[in-house]
């Protein structure tokens, strides 16, 4: 009795599990929609997801959550009309609700039909009139882990791997993207390095904000450079860097960019697996071959070989970064900057690509399995596109003059590319991997230079395995 009696009250003291996505969504639909008049408790429920695996959680959570605001529910499946079996079945109300992701945002949706379907005494001649009016009735909670599995869409068959589109263009020559929450916790946005501004846009692209650059304040170059990341970086989460000029922090207040603190070091890319820093090649707009993962002084260079830029993988995963050198190799590293091991299938992928066993740091690229892809264009990003735990490289064509076009590739040196786009006008040269569609998987935000009717602008494109893009 008394150890029954200790774990009652240790069970007590334990505090009480988070309200999932899907409970918390339901709860407050359930809410919206209200406890039950004139004693009409009977109620039908019907859900339709585009998610087909979302649908009989997302019921589970309704049932559960009508039940507690006093309702006798049952629910209705696999008929096209749910109002004549609500009907037929002598139910008083059928709530009919349709539930899934909000496009570009991290959030999970429900909207309801709340119809009723009791018999009216003095609507006798009118069969299949409704008593009252329909109302709907809506609730939004922000997506966790377990929505965004439940909610993601598959690929239709037959669907290209990804989809291109135009989201955005830009006055000028975009020089480096970024993509991350500038404020913690406050979603996703993209950074652009301008020769002369630096800007912030909505994963939609619409401005958010912008920070003149005066160019005379640092050294002259004959191409501008610059790099920019999202990421941890003390008083503020954009870090900057100009060829020429100083690195420094800027952070996002008020709907406004400010500039916080000076960096010790360039910027190159931040993800998961944290910031890298480095340093440009004297007088030139690229990169030495000294990565760090501190802004503190950095290791002596590893080569002679120069860089044009880093990318960091926004999950991290086996490939966390990649460096692209002005040989247009591009190198494939880990968490700790050495070689990748890209042997070892990454967790919980199933398809014709795994293959088992894994290499310590000190054994990667020793081995048979190369850690560089030969020959890509000087824009690219790391996005795990698919989900699978392995970022792809998003990059473009290895051509110096138009047309371009978009190559996705596996992060597997030799491995057949997953999509190759129609030819695109203008040059890719850079790009940035991030969560932009809502969907929780990765995306791809690629700048492309092109000449308009008011002279240079960058055409930012959207690369996307999102099944909604591509419908």
């Amino acid at each position: 009795m008394r150890l029954a009696a200790a774990a009652l009250v240790l069970l007590a003291a334990l505090p009480a599990a988070a309200a999932t996505a899907l409970s918390a969504a339901a709860e407050a639909l359930a809410a919206e929609i209200g406890p039950p008049t004139e004693a009409r408790r009977a109620l039908a429920l019907a859900v339709e997801t585009r998610a087909p695996a979302l649908a009989r959680p997302l019921e589970a959570a309704l049932e559960r959550a009508l039940a507690g605001a006093g309702y006798a529910v049952t629910p209705i499946r696999g008929t096209a009309d749910a109002e004549g079996a609500a009907r037929a079945g002598g139910q008083d109300w059928l709530v009919r609700v349709q539930g899934g992701l909000v496009p570009g945002r991290h959030e999970l949706a429900l909207v309801a039909e709340v119809i009723p379907t009791w018999s009216s005494f003095f609507l006798q001649r009118r069969p299949g009139a409704r008593a009252v009016p329909p109302r709907l009735a809506s609730a939004r909670a922000p997506a966790d882990a377990e929505a965004l599995v439940l909610a993601r869409e598959g690929r239709p068959p037959g669907a290209p791997f990804a989809t291109v589109r135009p989201l955005a263009r830009i006055p000028g020559r975009v020089l480096a993207l970024a993509v991350g929450e500038p404020v913690a916790g406050g979603g996703p946005a993209i950074a652009a390095a301008l020769p002369d501004a630096v800007v912030l846009l909505s994963p939609s692209g619409a401005p958010v904000a912008r920070l003149p650059v005066d160019p005379a304040a640092r050294a002259p170059m004959r191409d501008p450079a610059a790099t920019i990341a999202i990421g941890a970086f003390g008083p503020g989460r954009i870090g900057v860097a100009y060829a020429g000029g100083s690195p420094e922090v800027l952070a996002l207040h008020d709907g406004a960019l400010e500039r916080t603190a000076a960096l010790g070091a360039a910027p190159l890319c931040a993800g998961e697996a944290g910031p890298v820093f480095g340093a440009f090649a004297p007088a030139t707009g690229v990169l030495l071959d000294a990565l760090a993962l501190s802004a503190g002084s950095l290791p002596r260079a590893r080569s002679a070989r120069l860089l044009y830029s880093l990318a960091a993988a926004p999950r991290g995963g086996p490939v966390a970064f990649a460096a692209l050198g002005t040989d247009l190799r591009l190198e494939l590293l880990g968490a700790d900057l050495q070689p990748a091991d890209v042997s070892a299938a990454p967790p919980g992928r199933t398809d014709a690509h795994d293959r088992g066993g894994a290499a310590s740091a000190a054994e990667r690229g020793r081995g048979s399995t190369p850690t560089a892809l030969a020959s890509i264009g000087t824009g690219f990003a790391l996005a795990d596109l698919d989900g699978d735990g392995l970022a792809e490289v998003v990059a473009s064509a290895p051509v110096v003059v138009p047309p371009d076009r978009v190559r996705v590739l596996p992060a597997r040196p030799g491995a057949a590319p997953l999509l190759e786009s129609s030819p695109i006008d203008g040059l890719i040269l850079a790009g940035a991997g991030g969560d932009l569609t809502g969907d929780g998987v990765d995306d791809a935000v690629l700048a492309t230079l092109v000449k308009g009717a008011e002279g240079l602008a960058t055409e930012l494109l959207l690369v996307t395995a999102d099944p909604r893009e591509g419908r």
